[in-house]
């Protein structure tokens, strides 16, 4: 007998990487036979996002989430932000508890806090979160922390602060011998893509599922991302390394997360590929092909058009 297609709730599915999540669940791959109902919390019902997912046959919730509100709901993804205050992510588990939810997504994904060597209080509020999670849960509720590196697809978007600088030349990266060291980067796609089938797999048997999951979408040494966007815009990338002592500094004194982010890039902590359990969301790439860096930096021209 084939499993029975799960009911989910995404929180902030309408946002950046809820959306995705979102029109995943949604998307004729796994709804109907493997998902029934995909319920979205948005403050905006009436925003485009919201009238695109409820056209896909999402139901969109605005008001205050209680158990009711959940009630025949078997996976909860937070997919809210770092703005989104602590006290009301505590709110949405305590009513995911009290309606008997089986698996919840704390948010924010991204690096693994639990990996750096240096106490870095920017990081402070996923693991107070995710305890807190667990705490209440009290054994009932699986709780899964989805942890990706990079955003693939924010490398664009931020590359002068995190140290590509393709208008000047140059690559930096942070520490002695940091430019050799990989780092791994996975597409908001590829993430979406892996908590729908995460939460699919851990609603069906939650024992298959690890509580802490690592996902290595790609991975790339900041030499291997300069000698790439040298090929695609045609100029030579310089790659330099810097101290770590003043990003040490600036994660203790002011809890800086891109400071953070570029040390761990440089100490390895951000480095995935060992322990990702890419075969366990997508067995020999069967379901959807990883996207790399490499195609990446083909597809924004060396970031130029990110």
């Amino acid at each position: 007998m084939a499993p029975s297609a799960i009911n989910v709730v995404v929180a902030g599915g309408t946002g950046h990487l809820g959306k995705l999540i979102s029109k995943t669940l949604l998307s004729p791959v796994y709804r109907p036979s493997q998902v029934n109902r995909v319920v979205v919390l948005s403050r905006d019902d009436s925003s485009p996002v919201a009238q695109e997912l409820k056209a896909l046959g999402a139901e969109i919730h605005t008001g205050p989430v209680t158990a009711d509100t959940l009630k025949g709901i078997d996976v909860v993804i937070n997919a809210w932000g770092f703005m989104v205050p602590g006290d009301i992510k505590n709110a949405l588990v305590r009513a995911a508890v009290e309606a008997g939810v089986k698996v919840y997504f704390p948010s924010e994904f991204g690096v693994d806090p639990h990996s750096l060597d240096i106490e870095a209080k920017i990081f402070e509020s996923k693991v107070t979160q995710t305890n807190y999670a667990r705490e209440v849960g009290k054994g009932k509720l699986k709780v899964i922390e989805l942890y990706i590196g990079g955003f693939l697809g924010q490398v664009g978007l931020y590359a002068p602060g995190i140290g590509i600088d393709v208008a000047n030349k140059t690559v930096t990266s942070v520490g002695e011998g940091s430019a050799t060291v990989p780092a791994t980067f996975t597409s908001e796609r590829d993430i979406a893509y892996s908590a729908v089938r995460l939460a699919i797999l851990a609603a069906q048997d939650p024992s298959s599922v690890a509580d802490q999951v690592r996902i290595s979408g790609t991975s790339a040494s900041w030499s291997h991302w300069a000698e790439l966007l040298s090929k695609e815009v045609g100029a030579n990338i310089e790659v330099k390394e810097i101290s770590d002592a003043p990003f040490r500094e600036k994660i203790e004194k002011e809890g800086d997360f891109i400071a953070a982010l570029r040390y761990g890039y440089g100490k390895g902590h951000v480095d995935l590929t060992t322990g990702a359990a890419n075969e366990l969301v997508n067995p020999g790439q069967e379901l959807w092909k990883w996207e790399t860096v490499e195609e990446y930096v083909k597809k924004t021209k060396g970031l130029t058009a990110a």
